[in-house]
């Protein structure tokens, strides 16, 4: 292991709530197997540290702070984070989708012309809002790399900033996971209970409406069958979800887990015969990737930052957006169907393996750094 002198500080900027940032960034700690860099954490945002966050940089003897932002436009959060720059004097400041931060991240580098900023981007572009294209256009000209996910990210960077996006700053590193810590599911059931999930952040881009409706019409189609459905997370949309479940009639048949930590997502995901994925749109869907690596049957809205990963009928099932109805057909289809099931568990667990591991992403990672 190289010297404490020696390491790089590599500085991170992340949400302090739940989201697919802080599970990359600590499975990108993880694979460092000889901590070759030293990693720093700042957690910032309206919502307080998640436990498990500060249980993983305890566990990872990671330095931790956090950065409590007022909603919109909070001058004095820009300069709390430049002073903590300034304290931590690192050599990358790698910022995950808190793209404010570019503003701090630009004034500590004036103070230290030779040090990086690196900017993951995080959020699909069509789902971006004004002020997250405004930020970004500000990336684009300050930080020394971008990172996207996919190819089709950067390309639609490109597309929208044309001149201003220069494609020498893009980089492309797919997400990555510790493949080995999910277990294969190797049950497959017919005539018993069925269970069927999705974990993600409430939020109004996630479209656990339609989710509900069709797990309704699901119901409708199988009655007397063993159906029940899971929903992990938290957020805005929480209260008007569990108010949807009361009124399609579904309070016995559909659990409302909250958030949940690790450990408990990992055996919730265990748990499954199938994973849904209702979404208006991702950049890279942490949650399809655990799904995945656990072998267990995809199904997944048709969009951007989805149909990348899934291919219809290969390693996961599409349904059109907004279909309740075509969604339900597949569940159904799958339920009845014990040989696809174990087809597209099999293709998933194969394509995770293939492009999910986070020893690769590290790998890319360590060049860049």
């Amino acid at each position: 292991m190289p010297g404490e002198q020696q390491r790089k500080v590599i500085q991170h900027y992340l949400f302090s709530g739940l989201g697919g940032p802080g599970g990359v960034f600590f499975s990108l700690v993880e694979a460092d197997k000889q901590r070759e860099f030293d990693y720093r954490a700042l957690f910032c945002g309206v919502e307080e540290v998640r436990e498990e966050y500060k249980a993983n940089c305890l566990r990872l003897n990671i330095p931790y702070s956090y950065l409590r932002k007022k909603k919109g436009f909070d001058l004095g959060a820009y300069f709390s984070t430049f002073r903590h720059l300034r304290r931590n004097k690192p050599a990358v400041t790698f910022i995950h989708g808190v793209s404010y931060c570019i503003i701090p991240a630009f004034w500590y580098k004036l103070t230290r012309p030779r040090a990086k900023i690196i900017v993951r981007d995080t959020q699909a572009h069509h789902l971006k809002t004004r002020v997250e294209w405004f930020w970004m256009f500000f990336c684009l000209l300050l930080a020394k790399r971008i990172v996207f996910l996919t190819d089709a990210s950067a390309d639609g960077i490109k597309k929208k900033f044309g001149w201003w996006a220069r494609r020498k700053k893009f980089v492309i590193i797919p997400n990555g996971l510790k493949i080995e810590d999910y277990k294969i599911l190797n049950e497959f059931s017919v005539d018993g209970p069925i269970e069927i999930g999705m974990q993600s952040r409430m939020q109004p881009i996630k479209d656990h409406p339609l989710l509900l409706k069709a797990f309704k019409l699901l119901k409708e189609m199988n009655p007397g069958h063993p159906l029940h459905l899971q929903i992990a997370g938290d957020g805005e949309t929480f209260q008007a979800v569990k108010t949807l479940r009361a009124e399609l009639g579904l309070v016995d048949s559909v659990t409302l887990h909250g958030m949940l930590n690790a450990p408990a997502l990992h055996t919730m995901m265990e748990s499954l015969d199938i994973y849904v994925h209702a979404t208006m749109g991702e950049t890279l869907s942490n949650s399809i990737m655990q799904a995945m690596a656990g072998g267990i049957p995809v199904i997944a809205s048709d969009v951007w930052g989805v149909n990348n990963m899934i291919t219809d009928g290969g390693n996961g099932l599409l349904y059109e957006p907004g279909n309740a109805q075509q969604l339900a057909t597949k569940l159904n289809g799958l339920i009845h169907d014990v040989e696809k099931r174990k087809r597209l568990g099999a293709n998933a667990r194969k394509f995770a393996e293939e492009n999910y591991d986070n020893a690769v992403m590290f790998r890319r990672y360590k060049e860049l750094f």
